[in-house]
């Protein structure tokens, strides 16, 4: 059969449509197939907590409570000590750890795509075998946004986890300084108990010789029964003061007994500014990182609920055999948004980004008070003790020293001298208070801004990235928040298209690199809208940043 010009040109339009299909096929293919994400993971968190209270997590076990090497029990305990064994073995704390793992899967399963969908009409008498091939393409375009979605909730969780070990830091720290003052508070109780009884023999013989009378000598046995059972009370305090703590180190099983040392110094709270502390906790606070991660995070769900109508497919339909023609051609599916256009998705959508900005003021407001009660705390711990040790036990002791000499010169009876040394070891229980109280204002203050004031000044807490498959070396970038590859940084997250095939790059690799300089630059071309909230304004950051700018009121 002899074709016409215009068969001709119909079939040279059909194969370029066909051609042109294929290549946009192809193209959504390799495009869907490979993103680079970067996620951080435990190790990142280990990192951090090093960074911040000078130590870390422990290795990966089953429920096995581990020591470190550095640290023994049987010589007694430091808070540093009892800090660094919490932070490997604390049940809770560990627990939590999992939820990394969990949205760490959760950016896998976003970078992954639809299934494409194949129809078959089996052939039947003259009719024709029938097939069509379903693509959603409508996958390939909200791909990245959920992406950009999964991993600031990544960064968010696991700047909660950074946080939840600042409060494990700060309730181990607590409990250490709660079982010290009970540990002093019990050898004084005895030391008391002492006085009392010599006070009481005393009044036993005075009334025998009578020289005072019945009223007097039952009020010092009185004084006595009270402070037997007082000491006997206070070695039950020891005991659930020990358990609370070894519940904290997860080593309630253990049989050994805590001795807490306590030699780190009493530091002063006036050696720090107030405005200082609270602008460094707003800027390293995880907790408050973690809420302007979720506000990005719901402004990425906002994004993705307004294009959640769409269905999108490219098709491919052909038919063979039976009484017609075998042909092949291209088409397309797509919903026609008439009705529903997720209208109450949007709303819902746009509400959670307002929640979330209201959240983050909250934390805000939150932090600024912590800091401020903690540092008020410290600074009267501070100057009650100060008092307490200047003038009170220094005029005891001086007290105690007359009353020695008068009674060995003969001029004062030894009532007097058991009598002002009893006031003296309620004064230095008194002391022992105020130090637990300082400790524990401490503890707080550290955990209010976000780090470990006495171990070095004001430092920048310096993260470095992980990526899903982990390798042997990891440079740091600053607080998870590196979004490009710098020259040298290896390790790149490639997610396949069925989301099984994971490769770890290197940047240095010129295509590599091409393609993060690119995305980099796309990046700083970005302009973000502020925000608008009710007391402030939070300012949209790329991936990995999270700060506010121009707060205004």
């Amino acid at each position: 059969m002899r074709l016409t010009p215009v068969d001709n040109l119909a079939s040279a339009a059909a194969a370029k449509l066909k051609c042109g299909f294929a290549i946009v096929v192809a193209s959504c293919l390799l495009a869907g197939c490979a993103s680079t994400r970067c996620a951080p993971g435990r190790s990142q968190v280990d990192f951090e907590l090093q960074s911040r209270v000078a130590d870390g997590l422990g290795p990966e076990t089953c429920g096995e409570s581990l020591i470190p090497d550095d640290v023994l029990l049987d010589d007694g305990i430091t808070a540093d000590e009892a800090v660094a064994v919490a932070l490997w073995n604390n049940s809770a704390f560990n627990a939590t750890l999992s939820q990394l793992g969990m949205v760490r899967g959760d950016l896998v399963q976003s970078g992954l795509l639809r299934n494409p969908q194949f129809q078959i009409l089996l052939p039947g008498g003259t009719k024709q075998l029938e097939w069509a091939l379903f693509l959603p393409v409508d996958a390939f375009l909200l791909r990245e946004t959920l992406l950009d979605m999964s991993e600031r909730e990544v960064c968010r969780v696991a700047e909660l986890l950074v946080q939840n070990g600042l409060d494990v830091v700060r309730d181990t720290r607590v409990a250490h300084a709660d079982l010290a003052f009970a540990v002093g508070r019990a050898a004084l109780a005895n030391e008391a108990v002492d006085v009392r009884k010599r006070i009481a023999d005393l009044t036993k013989k005075q009334l025998d010789a009578g020289d005072i009378s019945e009223l007097e000598a039952t009020t010092a046995r009185i004084d006595l029964l009270r402070a037997q059972a007082d000491a006997a009370g206070l070695q039950h305090a020891v005991a659930q003061a020990e358990a609370r703590l070894k519940q904290l180190m997860s080593i309630g099983t253990w049989s050994t007994t805590l001795q807490p040392i306590a030699d780190e110094p009493l530091n002063n709270a006036s050696s720090y500014e107030l405005h200082a502390l609270i602008d460094e906790a707003m800027t390293c606070r995880p907790d408050l990182r973690a809420a302007s991660f979720a506000v990005e995070a719901a402004k990425k769900r906002a994004d993705v609920s307004r294009w959640q109508w769409l269905r999108f497919d490219v098709v491919a339909d052909a038919n063979s055999g039976g009484a017609g023609n075998t042909n092949f051609g291209p088409g397309f599916r797509f919903d026609i948004p008439i009705f529903d256009r997720n209208q109450g998705g949007i709303m819902t959508a746009d509400w959670s980004v307002n929640q979330a900005v209201q959240n983050y003021n909250a934390v805000r407001d939150q932090v600024v008070m912590e800091v401020q009660t903690a540092y008020s705390q410290s600074q009267q711990a501070t100057d009650n003790l100060s008092i307490l040790r200047s003038d009170v036990l220094t005029s005891l002791q001086q007290a105690v020293g007359l009353a020695e000499k008068a009674y060995v010169d003969g001029g004062a009876p030894y009532f007097l001298v058991l009598q002002t040394t009893s006031q003296f070891l309620d004064s230095r229980t008194q002391e022992l208070q105020l130090v637990a109280d300082l400790r524990r204002a401490q503890a707080n203050l550290d955990r209010s801004v976000g780090r470990n004031l006495a171990r070095s000044g004001q430092q920048e807490v310096v993260v470095p990235l992980e990526f899903i498959e982990e390798t042997p070396t990891l440079p740091p970038v600053d607080e998870f928040q590196q979004t490009r590859a710098d020259e040298g940084e290896p390790n790149i997250l490639i997610i396949s298209q069925d989301g099984a095939s994971l490769f770890s790059g290197d940047t240095r690799d010129e295509r590599i690199g091409n393609k993060l300089r690119r995305i980099a630059d796309q990046l700083d071309a970005m302009e973000t809208q502020p925000l608008q909230a009710k007391s402030g304004i939070v300012s949209p950051v790329s991936f990995g940043e999270a700060r506010t700018t121009g707060w205004q009121e």
